[in-house]
């Protein structure tokens, strides 16, 4: 007898968002405060800038790589399961190293492992949702939830702590990865005639040269790019106008908040709107949000522009992540989610990091213009994509093989 459709997408439901909500425990506390850890061990703002900008260059082959490798084997669940362990064992060097250079090499191998899982797990609830109807913004929530709660709480034990207590939030948060990943449930693939490595890695190359898809990469890498001064220097810039770090931590969860409201009401969202739509919303909600921060505002009006989040970063992802399940064939779409993953969250990231950390050191606050530039251009783009895509598959289906 087959399981029932409703109680089958309901069990990986519940398995996935303890996932996302182990994963963004670690996030929760990487992003507003890893940047104070950092200065903290007394690295400047050069020098911090360059440890987050330089440890996302390795996700543009590392990622891909292990999303190949997922991809061939057809059993995604092993290789997260191994990347969270790994994360989990380099993250505790965080606890013993000193000075820039290990600084940044444990940072590099950290920033190259972990992220890897993001695009695997998307590609397992992308796929709940097409084939079991599962409602993916209502499950991917509970990563924002839990990310609210991680920054919030690890600002207040900033309050009464050093900033040392950082790095052990970051390993017990991994640690709790490692336990929510073997929840996955065991894949079964689908029947397939077998692809060679050769034809698995042509149909690789085939969507990551396409037109189309390379200017929507671009573009919604351009759109989360925008974030570069906001996730470095965002804690800094707020401690150097007196807030205390609680209201930071308050700050950096309104954000989040607004992006799990967002998602709640993902489903008849993304129908509606659909992916370009979305990243059209995320481009211009970048230009108004960065151009009212740059101007220092009274705290009321920070609190509304965080809000923006839920636009800026949320609405990307979701226009992202719609883009790739209906552009992408299922046996590429791991691929060609961390393809895209890697440029958001390496290539494009990292170079507009470091091209911040100096610009940040000579205008503070005022660098948020540039990312409402960035947010400009962004939009543009997002129009030019519109007028190339008409919501179909880039490359077919299945490749045709000779017989043997």
């Amino acid at each position: 007898m087959r399981t029932p459709r409703g109680s089958l997408s309901m069990s990986l439901a519940i398995r996935l968002a303890t996932v996302y909500g182990t994963m963004f425990l670690f996030t929760g506390v990487y992003l507003p405060f890893f940047p104070v850890w950092l200065k903290s061990r007394g690295l400047d703002a050069t020098e911090i800038s360059l440890v987050v900008a330089l440890s996302l260059f390795l996700r543009i082959v590392v990622s891909p790589f292990f999303a190949f490798v997922a991809d061939r084997l057809g059993d995604r669940r092993r290789v997260i399961i191994w990347l969270a362990w790994s994360s989990l064992a380099v993250c505790a060097l965080l606890l013993v190293v000193e000075g820039f250079g290990p600084i940044l090499l444990v940072a590099l191998v950290l920033n190259a492992i972990f992220p890897s899982i993001g695009p695997l797990i998307e590609t397992v609830a992308m796929r709940a949702r097409i084939d079991e109807g599962m409602n993916y913004g209502r499950v991917r929530m509970w990563g924002s939830v839990t990310f609210v709660g991680a920054s919030a709480g690890a600002g207040w034990l900033l309050d009464w702590n050093p900033p040392a207590i950082i790095a052990l939030c970051l390993v017990g948060a991994l640690a709790l990865n490692v336990a929510g990943v073997w929840l996955l449930p065991r894949e079964t693939p689908p029947p397939r005639k077998p692809v060679t490595h050769r034809h698995q890695f042509a149909g690789a190359l085939r969507i990551g040269r396409n037109p189309v898809f390379i200017l929507f990469v671009l573009t919604a890498s351009l759109v989360q790019a925008t974030h570069a001064v906001y996730y470095a220097f965002g804690s800094l810039a707020w401690q150097r106008q007196g807030y205390a770090d609680w209201v930071i931590g308050l700050l950096w969860a309104t954000g989040v908040i607004a992006e799990i409201v967002l998602f709640y009401i993902s489903g008849p969202l993304m129908a509606r709107l659909g992916a370009v739509r979305l990243l059209m919303l995320a481009g211009g909600a970048a230009i108004l949000r960065w151009t009212v921060t740059a101007l220092s505002p009274p705290l009321a009006i920070l609190f509304v522009m965080q809000a923006l989040h839920a636009f800026t970063f949320g609405a990307a992802h979701l226009g992202a992540v719609q883009f790739v399940a209906q552009a992408a064939p299922p046996r590429l779409a791991a691929t060609a989610q961390s393809l895209y993953a890697a440029m958001a969250s390496g290539v494009i990231m990292g170079l507009v990091t470091i091209g911040i950390g100096p610009i940040y050191e000579i205008l503070g606050a005022h660098a948020y213009f540039v990312m409402a530039g960035a947010g400009f251009v962004a939009l543009a783009g997002a129009v030019f994509v519109g007028m190339r895509w008409q919501g179909g598959l880039l490359v077919p289906e299945e490749e045709q093989e000779e017989e043997k």
